[in-house]
């Protein structure tokens, strides 16, 4: 079985650095590369700061696998989901930031799943 975390946090900025910590946390106690953490962190910021602050809570689901951290944010507004699910083109869109720092983007309903390949001490 995975391991699993889920924070669930308002979706006003000055939350975003929550996830981060989380994040950071658990990189520390899987033994992540800096490298690796750096390209989670920016990616949940981008994503994050791409939600509106009027929006609803925000729920960020962490899953350890094998050889891989899978990040799920959302829900997700309209205008996000439709810039994950086109091509990253020359503007630096949140997009362009995970297809740089993430391995798998994906749309799952109105949340996205990241996929980042770590090496993971158990």
């Amino acid at each position: 079985m995975a391991d699993e975390i889920t924070l669930t946090i308002p979706a006003e900025p000055e939350f975003h650095g929550v996830a981060s910590f989380v994040v950071g946390g658990l990189a520390a106690r899987l033994d992540l590369t800096i490298e690796s953490l750096e390209d989670i962190q920016l990616a949940l910021d981008a994503l994050l700061s791409s939600i509106a602050a009027s929006s609803d809570d925000v729920t960020i689901q962490l899953t350890v696998g094998a050889d891989s951290l899978v990040t799920r944010v959302g829900p997700l507004d309209p205008r996000v989901l439709d810039q994950l699910e086109r091509d990253a083109d020359e503007s630096l869109g949140v997009r362009r930031v995970l297809d740089s720092t993430i391995d798998d983007v994906l749309v799952d309903g109105d949340y996205a799943v990241l996929t980042k390949a770590v090496s993971i001490a158990r």
